[in-house]
């Protein structure tokens, strides 16, 4: 099944280099999670994902297939013309963009706005927000009412609310005592680099900090992306299954979220389970695609509609930094969505029509109907 022609909902990536730190950066670090030098270097290129993308490179670049050919091409583009042609050669028409992650290096959502051709709308990470609040409030129960009170003036603003909290403390949210909410914030605040934002990591107050969070989104109407499963090494994976995130799906104080877990693997078939049987759970499958072998990319895929609901399952880019990882994901994104679209018509789980309505669904649809109310910025001029 050819899916060209549907354009792509990119419910979660972020921003790209400022053009002088793309041409500076090296080109294994997008190949891979890992952040330990001797690996990166000595190993990311040894992948299946780097070897198939340097021949998937070669062809945007009409270079020969290896990486010192694509290292070269890639030093004489003209970088803003090459965002412009990837983007749009991926046909990606919806942006939302977690401007939480290297905001001194990566470009703000309005400078994406303006120089892409792409609807592009914001997605906060509550960790970072909170974060800013730290050293001006000593007082716990302070801090969460002002950030709760924050949340509820940006929340008509963004798109969703995303949390990194598999980074910090795991997903196992607990009901912290108000006792180790208070103690916590003081070791933050004793930690304290002025004018610096803490990392914050203190389980107390991130659990709180998210039962306040979810609240508000609950009643704001505002979905809510955590990060599950795999990333680089900042995170345990062992604490970053989704079904650590039950209590929060049965919350009755929290009835009517919706909760999209991100990425998943190698938790597809939990995450899956999680959005067959709660109304507010849905999956996505980025990051999996493209960074799995092909065979991983459409296990990931079957793994994903084995239970869920084809409405309930999204995919994303999770792209960042260079605009080739957007085209790549884009590309093996539909390649794999209609392979995998293509067995399950083989096996009599779908027809042919119903086939070319899951994947309409699940490249776009299911994330436009879920951010139906994301305040796009205004495009380019």
């Amino acid at each position: 099944m050819n899916l060209d022609g549907i354009p792509i909902y990119d419910h979660h990536a972020h921003a790209l280099f400022h053009e002088a730190t793309w041409r500076a950066e090296p080109l294994e670090p997008y190949f891979t999670e890992a952040s330990d030098p001797a690996l990166v270097t000595g190993f990311a290129g040894d992948t299946l994902f780097f070897r198939r993308s340097m021949r998937d490179l070669a062809e945007v670049y009409g270079c020969a297939p290896t990486a010192a050919a694509v290292r070269a091409a890639r030093a004489g583009s003209d970088y803003m013309a090459l965002c412009r042609r990837l983007f749009a050669e991926a046909g990606i028409g919806h942006w939302l963009v977690d401007d939480g992650l290297w905001s001194d290096r990566l470009w703000t959502i309005e400078e994406c706005a303006r120089a892409l051709p792409a609807r592009v709308a914001r997605i906060l990470r509550l960790e970072t927000e909170l974060a800013t609040m730290v050293e001006s409030h000593a007082d716990a129960d302070a801090l969460l009412a002002a950030f709760e009170a924050r949340l509820r003036a940006l929340a008509p603003r963004v798109a969703a609310f995303k949390s990194i909290a598999a980074y910090r403390s795991g997903l196992d949210i607990g009901r912290p005592d108000p006792v180790a909410v208070a103690a916590a914030l003081a070791g933050v605040r004793r930690a304290l680099t002025p004018g610096r934002p803490p990392r914050l990591a203190a389980k107390p107050l991130v659990d709180a900090m998210l039962w306040r969070a979810l609240r508000v989104a609950a009643e704001t109407d505002t979905p809510v992306q955590f990060h599950v499963g795999y990333g680089d090494p900042d995170l345990d994976l062992r604490l970053a299954s989704p079904l650590h995130l039950r209590p929060v799906l049965e919350a009755p104080e929290l009835a009517g979220l919706r909760v999209v877990l991100l990425h998943c693997y190698p938790f597809v078939r939990e995450a899956g389970y999680l959005a067959a049987v709660y109304p507010g759970a849905y999956l996505d499958v980025g990051l999996t695609i493209p960074h799995a072998s092909v065979a991983g990319m459409r296990a990931a895929v079957h793994e994903a509609l084995h239970l869920a609901p084809v409405t309930k399952v999204l995919f994303s880019t999770d792209a960042q930094r260079t605009p080739e990882l957007f085209w790549l994901a884009a590309r093996w994104g539909r390649r794999t969505i209609g392979t995998v679209l293509d067995r399950t018509v083989a096996d009599g789980d779908l027809d042919e029509a119903e086939a070319a309505w899951a994947a309409a669904r699940i490249l776009h649809g299911n994330a436009a109907a879920l951010y139906a109310r994301a305040p796009f910025l205004p495009g380019p001029l």
